[in-house]
């Protein structure tokens, strides 16, 4: 080869790795969940979108390791999958039992569970394709009442991601190991396409997790599971009508686990909360039916039928000197019940673009405990929602969403609840408006103004722990919440290849009768109200074969008489660079830089955690379709405890490999 074609091949070379390196990092992503499909940066409220290639680099665990990753998002619950739950603005789960603060929804269907110092939700990150973080009450419109933290939304992964340039079937194993739980997994995928009416998957994922320990090397959690994972997925197109079918079911037996997955076994020096055999089952089914003419602009109408159960059975472990609590064993567990219709129509003029998402859903959970349990009191809640959503976009420019949800909520104690007291109902009435205005193709400022109206739930109402007796007067959350941000995208801004976008949002809620779980008596009341105000920043920035990406986390929050809200987390800033040295190998780091914390509970130190990661996926030779990925969790060790932690300290270095192949 002469000089001028080795140069002409180097240039080329360069080129196509910046070019895979652009590919490969999202800057400002679509967002699908908020409305129309948007880019982030034209999004009136503050999103998070977690695609698959920052799944792949996480290696998660757990979802918490999902969520670590979004700025204003932290992690309530433990390392263990098991023993998850999360605060968003200064909201979520905990001792305050505040699940219902926060929507989850795995696959558009809403998972929930709530028991005593366990998680609220039980899901395999590695069937997993796309998760979306929506903070803030403005999205509750779409998806549920009283979303004053957010909602977080879990997309699992479809047969269309694994077949590419015409193929009708393929295979994908992965093999996953893990230092710290001493974690082994095996995930099996199958992938089927025989035209482009029909496809379907199937995945099964095998793990064997043992126990966590903090850098220390203290025990944290026993988790001592072998964890089952399932997912089915059918879709069947014909002209505008689509039906699909999902089913997904996680299934974990555990041996001699604590029965505290989130603190784990001997946080008190008086008593353990002992080990048990615990079986942990989650499952979500979903029926639905797709109307979506091309010729016609007026609808796209889904209905569907879903069913979800999340429910935990505690029996007595093996250890004779750590017992679980007589009152704590047995099996408790949500079912639910759901039927939605909802269509979006295009009313779009000449001169103004409008969309109109209105839908009717009702709902049935049944919350049961065997045998009968003082702070799981069984009861039927039935939900009715009526909702709308209007999205108007005058000269390109200014973007109106208007949006109005009622739901009506009645929760029917049952027989086994003692004094058999009434039905309790009661209705939530949400409106909220918001704007974007695209000042030039570069710049946005926005804002939005949100009612928030949480009803209680039958844990809060009817929990009966120590005896402290029912709150049949607890009253429901009310309060606003307003934002205001600004947005930035662009292209060629330092060098002529690179792109940037960030998004900075102000926020403040302001919430009458904020229900608390009162530490002397254990009951759940109301306290006169609760101020949160924060700042939130993100940012993506990519040029040639560098990306980069941060978030900061300012927030603040107090309840009556000034005192400090004890689930307001650290302020932080997360930081992600990676770079990608050939098209086959990219390498990155993602920090953490935590500042202290403050709360009425006590003092929390900031702390300094580095994860760095490695992905090499050959795209010629033998090698080719293989993917390899090593990781460093925690790299140095430290042993630190998030202010929203309850009470033990986070998870010390654990090193990750996978290895991938699809056939």
């Amino acid at each position: 080869m002469n000089s001028n074609k080795f140069v002409l091949a180097a240039v080329a070379a360069i080129c196509a790795q910046a070019a895979h390196a652009q590919d490969a990092t999202e800057v400002d992503p679509i967002v699908v969940n908020a409305g129309q499909d948007r880019v982030a940066s034209d999004v009136p409220q503050s999103v998070t979108v977690v695609n698959q290639e920052k799944l792949d680099e996480v290696q998660a665990a757990n979802v918490g390791d999902i969520l670590d990753t979004v700025p204003g998002v932290s992690g309530v619950g433990s390392s263990s999958p098991l023993g998850q739950s999360f605060n968003i603005r200064g909201v979520g789960a905990g001792l305050d039992a505040a699940e219902s603060s926060i929507h989850t929804l795995v696959d558009g269907e809403e998972v929930y569970f709530e028991s005593y110092r366990q998680g609220s939700i039980f899901l395999e990150p590695e069937l997993l394709k796309r998760v979306e973080v929506l903070r803030g009450p403005g999205s509750s419109t779409l998806y549920g009442s009283g979303a004053l933290g957010g909602v977080i939304l879990f997309e699992t992964k479809d047969a269309t991601d694994f077949l590419k340039d015409g193929d009708t079937f393929s295979v994908r194993q992965k093999l996953t190991f893990e230092t710290n739980e001493d974690k082994f997994q095996s995930t099996t995928i199958l992938a089927f396409a025989p035209d482009n009416k029909f496809d379907a998957l199937l995945a099964f994922s095998y793990s064997d997790v043992g126990i966590s320990e903090d850098g220390d090397g203290n025990e944290l959690i026993r988790t001592n599971a072998d964890m089952y994972n399932f997912l089915g997925k059918v879709n069947y197109s014909e002209g505008a009508n689509t039906f699909s079918f999902s089913y997904q079911h996680l299934y974990s037996d555990g041996k001699n686990q604590d029965f505290n997955q989130i603190d784990g076994c001997c946080q008190s020096p008086f008593f353990s909360w002992g080990f048990g055999n615990i079986v942990n089952e989650s499952q979500v089914a979903k029926l639905e039916y797709n109307f979506a003419p091309e010729d016609s602009r007026f609808w796209d109408l889904t209905a569907s039928l879903s069913y979800t159960n999340s429910s935990r059975d505690v029996q007595q472990g093996t250890d004779p000197a750590n017992q679980v609590f007589a009152s704590l064993l047995g099996e408790r567990s949500y079912e639910l019940w759901k039927a939605k219709v909802e269509n979006t129509a295009d009313l779009s003029t000449d001169s103004v673009e409008h969309y109109l998402t209105f839908g009717v859903a009702a709902s049935y959970r049944d919350r049961t405990s065997l045998p009968l349990s003082l702070s799981h009191a069984e009861a039927i809640t039935k939900t009715f929602e009526i909702y709308a959503l209007s999205e108007l976009t005058f000269n390109d420019r200014l973007t109106v969403n208007t949006g109005l949800r009622i739901d009506r909520q009645t929760i029917d104690p049952k027989d086994s609840v003692a004094g058999n007291p009434a039905n309790i109902s009661e209705t939530a009435i949400e409106p909220q408006v918001s704007a974007i205005y695209k000042l030039n193709d570069n710049w946005n400022v926005f804002g939005s103004i949100a009612r928030v109206n949480r009803l209680p739930t039958d844990d809060e109402i009817f929990d009966n722990f120590r005896g402290a007796g029912f709150n049949l007067d607890l009253q429901s959350e009310k309060g606003m919440n307003y934002e205001i941000g600004v947005s930035y995208s662009g292209q060629g801004v330092f060098s002529s290849d690179d792109e940037l976008d960030f998004k900075a949002t102000a926020f403040y809620s302001d919430i009458d009768n904020k229900i608390i779980r009162n530490a002397a008596t254990a009951q759940f009341q109301n306290i006169d109200f609760a101020k949160i105000k924060g700042l939130e920043i993100e940012g993506r920035y990519a040029s040639g074969r560098f990306s980069a990406s941060a978030g900061i986390t300012l927030i603040d929050g107090e309840g009556p008489g000034g005192a400090k809200l004890d689930t307001i987390a650290n302020n932080s800033l997360k930081l992600g660079l990676g770079y990608q040295f050939t098209p086959d190998l990219k390498m990155g780091i993602n920090s953490v830089f935590a500042a202290d914390r403050t709360q009425a509970r006590g003092a929390f130190s900031g702390y300094n955690v580095h994860n760095i990661y490695a992905t090499y996926r050959p795209s010629q030779g033998v090698l080719e379709g293989v993917e390899v990925r090593f990781g460093i969790d925690n790299v140095f060790d430290k042993t630190y405890q998030p202010a929203t932690y309850l009470s033990t300290a986070a998870k010390g270095r654990n090193v990750k490999l996978s290895l991938a192949k699809t056939f």
